[in-house]
């Protein structure tokens, strides 16, 4: 069994992975492809890592661990902009489970800011999660889709759905951890910080109520606001952009 689970950065990704990581009957991986992205290809630069002299992997060779056999059921968890055009052109993909988690553009484009210098709709990652989310629906793929805000409000709910829908067992157990940095972060700590220092998950978003995004992002905001309004009306029927 591989569960994939992809969203854009500043989504509470990393603290679902840390439930699945957590049971210790699955292998879990974190982002993978993150390191085709940033270090193999040097798409763009990236604040808050410690990736120096690293030459990171191939897309090939991410791939070969994400999709490799495994002796245990497999969660991985990354972002479709990564490597949206090889994820697209890679029919491996298809199979398995997936998950889409998407968090409301304004609170994560104010995540974002308190560590990038500089947000863009690439490294947003709405655009490409959505056409990933629609590469796999159009294949028929086995897909669902989480909100954050609902996976924050009733973590027991959600993480016992995804749970079944992926063919798990559910442990209500992992959802409550000590307070520290995984191992497999080292290379992005920075960027985790905030869930390095939970215990669960439940902790409620921190944005000013009169914070507003800049003007300079209202374009990247209201293409991220139509994915997210696209994505949670995938469970009532076909959305198209």
């Amino acid at each position: 069994m591989r569960l994939s689970l992809w969203s854009h950065p500043r989504s509470r990704s990393t603290a679902l992975e840390r439930y699945f990581d957590n049971r210790g009957d699955v292998i879990t991986h974190h982002e993978v492809l993150a390191d085709y992205y940033y270090i193999h290809r040097r798409a763009e630069p990236i604040e808050h890592a410690q990736i120096e002299g690293d030459t990171g992997r191939t897309y090939e060779e991410a791939a070969r661990i994400l999709l490799g056999p495994a002796d245990r059921p497999v969660v991985h968890k990354d972002f479709p902009y990564h490597a949206i055009d090889e994820l697209c052109a890679d029919s491996r993909w298809l199979d398995g489970h997936h998950a889409v988690l998407v968090r409301e553009p304004r609170e994560t484009i104010y995540s974002n800011l308190k560590l990038r210098t500089q947000v863009t709709g690439k490294n947003l990652g709405y655009a490409d999660l959505w056409r990933w989310h629609q590469h796999l629906s159009a294949a028929g793929s086995r897909l669902q889709v989480i909100d954050a805000e609902q996976l924050n409000a009733d973590p027991v709910q959600t993480v016992s759905s995804l749970c079944r829908f992926a063919g798990l067992p559910f442990d209500e157990g992992g959802l409550s951890w000590q307070a520290d940095m995984s191992d497999s972060w080292t290379k992005w700590a920075g960027w985790h910080v905030e869930v390095a220092q939970s215990r669960g998950l439940g902790r409620p978003a921190s944005v000013p109520a009169d914070w507003v995004v800049p003007p300079e992002l209202d374009g990247v905001y209201a293409e991220a606001c139509d994915v997210y309004t696209a994505l949670r009306k995938t469970t009532l029927g076909e959305v198209r952009l």
